[in-house]
């Protein structure tokens, strides 16, 4: 007897399931029941596989669905995150090492994953949530750019995850002028300065490979491999000498350049030698140049008496100017001879002792008097030592807040004169400077100090 609860075969008469425990049917009841069960016809093999047939390929929906419903839902949400989340694109202007202009690219998402650009044929690694690309704006224009304005760019970034999957992102459009042909001027520092001498140097910097005039002299053969040009202008006692310049770039637009070297025209002749310079390490230096022959030399500005030598036929001369004041000093001399006007020359000469010497005179800082005496200790030196706080740019000068107390906050102004140009706020530094007066800060006056060196501070 079979049991009908759990299918078990039983001996007859049994009256419980010894499998499941249940109650079995007795008497005629039972063999009836048995008897139809294996009367009752199978349904053939091609029913039963069709059967298995069709669960399967619902299965298979089933998965497919799923599936492209989670793809949807995956991509629906990288595409709001790419569109205005958290991981938008962001395209920026740039000046690239080379000095040409270009964009840089950050795309940002999950460590591991690539960002792959089909019109560039590259692929970026996100690494710590950003993957940034540059490229110079030059790329995307022909050899000629003279009837060309801009051009339209369009990029389509795809995702490719850790695990493989692609995902289309969020196409990029944005418009790029035809870029200027770079020029670095580093001398002169100016469009138009003063000059007194016969001729002034000339440095600049172009794009390697560029085809540089000046006042009409293609002098391209004297650029070194880097892209960098010394050379001397004449300067005539007439006035204004103007010095044209002319950067031709591939791909880039031609960049003019007019430079303005004035050099006073006097009755007597008198100049300075080019190598006399602008910085002395030391409280003295010797100046040296040429007067016309016949006219006597006198000097207006601290100078050592003793050191003045002239050789009136050749018109040769110098001496030995002093510097009482660390920063800029004026030197300032002029030649004279009967029947015609004086020729005076005035140049500024910046004084920087070495650190050594420098610091050796620095004072602890006393933050209360300083306050108190900032005129009294004008020029006096200090260590400087604490965070810095801010930063920002009065004119042409740049100054750094420096927070010098120990307990409580004690602010200090310091102009920065350093080779240091981008110091880090919120790290601690040691500075040497010299008392310059008070500097206005967030409506409040504070002390003011040029700061001539600076470093990290080591403790």
């Amino acid at each position: 007897m079979k049991c009908p609860y759990c299918g078990s075969y039983c001996a007859d008469n049994t009256l419980y399931c010894p499998n499941c425990k249940q109650p079995l049917p007795t008497g005629d009841a039972a063999q009836k029941r048995e008897k139809a069960e294996k009367a009752a016809p199978r349904p053939p093999v091609w029913q039963r596989a069709l059967g298995v047939a069709v669960a399967l390929m619902t299965l298979c929906a089933l998965a497919v669905g799923g599936y492209k419903l989670w793809s949807w839902v995956y991509n629906y949400r990288l595409e709001r995150l790419y569109t205005r989340g958290a991981y938008t694109p962001t395209v920026s202007e740039v000046t690239m090492a080379d000095l040409r202009a270009g964009h840089a690219i950050a795309f940002y998402g999950k460590d591991g994953d690539q960002i792959f650009l089909p019109e560039m044929n590259k692929s970026l690694t996100i690494s710590g949530g950003v993957a940034r690309m540059e490229m110079a704006d030059s790329d995307w224009f022909g050899p000629s750019v003279d009837d060309v304005d801009h051009a339209d760019v369009t990029l389509s970034p795809m995702l490719i995850s850790e695990k493989g999957h692609k995902t289309v992102l969020p196409k990029l459009n944005f418009q790029i002028e035809v870029p200027q042909s770079p020029l670095s001027i580093t001398s002169p520092a100016k469009d138009k300065i003063d000059v007194v001498t016969s001729v002034y140097p000339l440095i600049l910097n172009v794009v390697p490979g560029s085809t540089v005039f000046v006042n009409g002299q293609d002098v391209t053969a004297s650029i070194d491999r880097s892209g960098y040009l010394s050379t001397n202008v004449a300067v005539e006692p007439i006035g204004d000498n103007l010095v044209t310049l002319i950067v031709r770039t591939p791909r880039h637009r031609e960049t003019r350049k007019e430079l303005d070297f004035y050099r006073q025209k006097f009755d007597i002749e008198l100049e300075l030698d080019t190598t006399v310079s602008d910085r002395s390490p030391s409280r003295t230096m010797a100046v040296t140049g040429k007067t016309e022959p016949g006219a006597v030399i006198s000097v207006d500005t601290d100078y050592m008496e003793e050191s003045l030598s002239q050789d009136m036929e050749s018109g040769r001369f110098s001496f030995i100017a002093k510097f009482n004041t660390v920063g800029e000093n004026v030197v300032r001399f002029r030649a004279s001879m009967p029947g015609k006007k004086d020729a005076s020359i005035s140049f500024t000469v910046n004084y920087l002792p070495s650190l050594a010497e420098y610091s050796a005179k620095a004072w602890a800082m006393d933050y209360e008097r300083l306050k108190l005496m900032f005129e009294q200790w004008n020029g006096r030196v200090f260590q400087c030592r604490g965070e810095l706080i801010d930063s920002f740019v009065d004119g042409d000068k740049t100054y750094v807040v420096m927070d010098v107390g120990d307990d409580e906050q004690e602010l200090i102004i310091l102009e920065n004169r350093t080779t240091l140009t981008s110091p880090a706020l919120g790290r601690r530094y040691e500075a040497y400077a010299d008392v310059d007066g008070q500097h206005m800060y967030k409506s409040t006056y504070y002390p003011k100090l040029v700061a001539r060196y600076m470093d990290l501070a080591t403790r």
